[in-house]
């Protein structure tokens, strides 16, 4: 019996170390895939800070132009409302000088109606004459007035010419926003592709293994077969 027992525990030994020769040999395989997805992870990290400063570098400079342009839009704002209004004035100086003036004669004029009424009424023939004779009236009766014959008013300013140019700056402008610019090209664009023999078991692969979700309903086999030995959702 001691015999066949001590026959059992050689037997047992040796199968211990066999397994122990397998474990190591799988933890090796193990340890080996950790920092195959550890350096995965760090190139994954990598790439996401790049992605993030390219990012905003990207923000901060569309931002810093846009403000330029915003400015330089303020700018010429400016710069045509004070044209406008150069205009304006311009018009304006003639018009409201010419308006003074026949304000005045009209004021004057009033006077030498007021006067005349007031000699037509005088029953005293000689006084009537000499008042005529001496010009003791207003000395605006007998002075020339503006012909206002020859006076043209202007019904209508026209700012056509400066709104025209701006309706066209503005149809321009929004078609070089449709047509040419483009915000973030394309090509400036990378997919990462997962492996799916790799990949974790509780994972759902999906549009050409670019898009992984969890799939919890998934079994879990041995990670010995299958190769995907992390109890974690990876990779």
């Amino acid at each position: 019996m001691d015999k066949h027992k001590g026959h059992d525990t050689v037997t047992a030994t040796a199968e211990r170390v066999e397994k122990e020769s397998e474990l190591k040999e799988d933890q090796m395989k193990f340890q080996q895939r950790i920092q195959e997805k550890q350096k995965k992870v760090q190139e994954l990290k990598q790439t996401v800070n790049t992605i993030k400063l390219s990012a905003q570098t990207a923000v901060d400079d569309s931002e810093r132009i846009f403000t330029e342009m915003i400015s330089s839009m303020e700018k010429k704002r400016s710069e045509v409302t004070e044209l406008i209004r150069a205009q304006e004035k311009a018009e304006l100086s003639p018009a409201e000088r010419l308006l003074d003036q026949l304000e005045q004669e009209i004021a004057d004029l009033q006077r030498r109606v007021t006067e005349l009424e007031q000699l037509s009424h005088t029953h005293d023939h000689i006084h009537f004459l000499q008042a005529l004779a001496s010009g003791h009236l207003s000395p605006t009766i007998k002075r020339p007035y503006f012909d206002t014959s020859s006076i043209t008013v202007p019904q209508h300013l026209s700012f056509d010419g400066v709104m025209n140019s701006l309706s066209d700056l503005k149809k321009r402008l929004e078609e070089f926003w449709e047509e040419e610019f483009i915000i973030i090209p394309p090509h400036d664009f990378c997919y990462l592709t997962l492996d799916p023999h790799t990949a974790h078991p509780h994972l759902r692969l999906s549009e050409k293994n670019r898009v992984a979700t969890e799939n919890r309903k998934c079994a879990c086999f041995d990670g010995r077969h299958h190769g995907n030995n992390s109890s974690l959702p990876e990779t």
